[in-house]
């Protein structure tokens, strides 16, 4: 299939999601738990809703494929497939739940078993008004306008996201300690693919999340459109440097608008904590 084809079917699959969120929260449901996700975390109703609706436009547009959500697991839809689906229906549930708009509808293709097999991606949010999309090889664009990341090269005054998932305990808190020391201004809006997209359009300098909990749902759209923008993005998978598509998978990862930039966060993890940020992966696995 013409990559085009995947980018505009992650597109429509994003956008269907994205309003399918938005009117559960209109008709006073969306935030109301209806169970829990095979990714182990409780599902909102809006999560849901949005996961069918991607679903539907995909199986309507691609016919064969496997699907990696948080909400259903991994599944396969209608045979053997060449394409990979990897869905977070809702990044940023914590906010969907209390009112803030800070979250995504996050849509990623890949033809492959690796995050670097991801072709096309998509990213939604509705109540910020804001699609990234990226294809591979052709670059990353915001609301259809071609971006691309800064120049910053240092700490001093760059702004760095932290990822701060309650289940990373003290570790980002700790480290964002020793940013701040720097000279860096942290931020954390608690939606890992809009905190990445937004390194790719310029308005932050960097993202860290090294705390062996993200997982490869919440970034597989992302790290194409970070990429696609020119960012330097290092990534580890739970087993080896490659990134598994997996629901399984706890990986590492940095992008940022330079090199010099990130190598700076990478070396600041070890001074921080003493060891290097790849070990903390085998005290998360079992």
């Amino acid at each position: 299939m013409d990559p085009s084809l995947l980018l505009e079917a992650a597109r429509k699959a994003a956008r269907r999601g994205g309003e399918a969120a938005v009117k559960a929260i209109r008709e006073g449901v969306g935030s109301s738990v209806v169970g829990r996700g095979e990714g182990g975390d409780y599902s909102l109703r809006g999560d849901v809703e949005s996961e069918k609706m991607i679903l539907d436009s995909l199986l309507e547009d691609l016919g064969t494929i496997r699907i990696v959500s948080e909400e259903m697991g991994e599944r396969r839809h209608n045979g053997e497939a060449e394409l990979t689906a990897i869905i977070d229906p809702i990044d940023g549930s914590r906010n969907y739940k209390r009112g803030l708009p800070f979250f995504a509808v996050s849509v990623a293709i890949a033809r492959g078993e690796t995050l670097e097999d991801v072709v096309a991606a998509a990213i939604y949010a509705p109540l910020l008004n804001l699609e990234f999309t990226a294809l591979k090889g052709k670059g990353a664009f915001l609301n259809g306008n071609l971006i691309h990341v800064t120049t910053h090269t240092t700490l001093k005054d760059g702004i760095v996201f932290v990822g701060s998932s309650p289940k990373a305990v003290f570790l980002p808190h700790t480290y964002t300690l020793n940013l701040v020391s720097r000279g860096a201004i942290v931020r954390s809006l608690g939606s890992a693919s809009l905190e990445l997209s937004f390194v790719a359009s310029g308005g932050a300098d960097a993202y860290i999340d090294y705390w062996g909990t993200m997982r490869v749902i919440d970034i597989a759209a992302a790290y194409l459109i970070a990429r696609e923008a020119g960012a330097w993005v290092k990534t580890r998978g739970s087993k080896n440097e490659k990134v598994a598509l997996s629901l399984r998978e706890r990986l590492l990862i940095l992008a940022s608008s330079t090199h010099q930039l990130g190598a700076e966060l990478h070396g600041l993890f070890k001074e921080t904590f003493g060891f290097n940020p790849e070990e903390i992966l085998l005290v998360k696995q079992p």
